[in-house]
């Protein structure tokens, strides 16, 4: 599962490779270079800070997405008690499970997200002695990823969260060697269902084509631990 990954752009960057990459507009509300409510880490761990970009119109995602900030590990709107106090790892979700757990379940109906990311990091190696692998896009652009966003509230205080999908890799995947499971990846067409809440995602449950990832180390070292 992914446990770290980074953001390089500034705001006003990322808004150009949404326009270019996605066909989606960010809508700057607070200007091109700040967010109305925080920074966010560009490398970013369970429990970070980190940006995502949810509709402005859950009905008409086309008509714009709005850049948050939100704590990488969805605190569902169930949980008794503050934020922080949240202790489950609830920053990947399996695709599978995803649309019956009931810490994502009324997020894939109702509130799902995309994740921007320079770079998704996995580890492979022996404990003590592992190699951290950067996996990034083969064209250099930034990694459009599924993700999921929840609300949480608790006497008065909102806490905006969200959580990374992840899929099991299969056979031929760039991901295989390192891991068996992967973000799921966006395209332009992908990143249009996948925000259609009323659309059959199950298609983009799939890696990407074989060579679209590159690794910095390109190669494993030992055997990538399980899920």
């Amino acid at each position: 599962m992914c446990n770290l990954y980074t953001l390089d752009p500034a705001l006003k960057e990322l808004a150009e490779d949404f326009h270019r990459f996605l066909s989606l507009e960010l809508v700057l509300a607070a200007g091109p270079d700040t967010l109305s409510n925080q920074p966010w880490a560009k490398v970013v761990y369970p429990k970070y800070q980190g940006l995502f970009a949810r509709p402005v119109d859950p009905n008409d995602p086309a008509a714009g997405l709005e850049p948050v900030v939100g704590r990488w590990g969805v605190v569902p709107f169930f949980h008794k008690g503050p934020a922080k106090a949240w202790k489950f790892p609830t920053n990947n979700c399996r695709s599978e499970e995803m649309a019956t757990k009931s810490s994502f379940r009324d997020c894939v109906k109702a509130r799902r997200c995309i994740i921007p990311a320079t770079a998704i990091c996995e580890w492979t190696g022996p404990q003590g002695a592992k190699t951290k692998h950067l996996i990034t896009r083969a064209d250099g652009a930034p990694h459009f990823l599924a993700g999921l966003w929840a609300s949480h509230r608790w006497e008065g205080e909102e806490t905006l969260s969200y959580t990374m999908v992840m899929q099991e890799t299969r056979e031929g995947d760039d991901m295989r060697a390192f891991h068996n499971r992967q973000p799921v990846f966006l395209d332009a067409a992908g990143a249009a269902t996948w925000l259609d809440c009323t659309a059959d995602y199950s298609g983009l449950l799939q890696g990407p084509p074989r060579g679209a990832l590159v690794a910095d180390p390109p190669t494993p070292v030992g055997v990538a631990e399980p899920a």
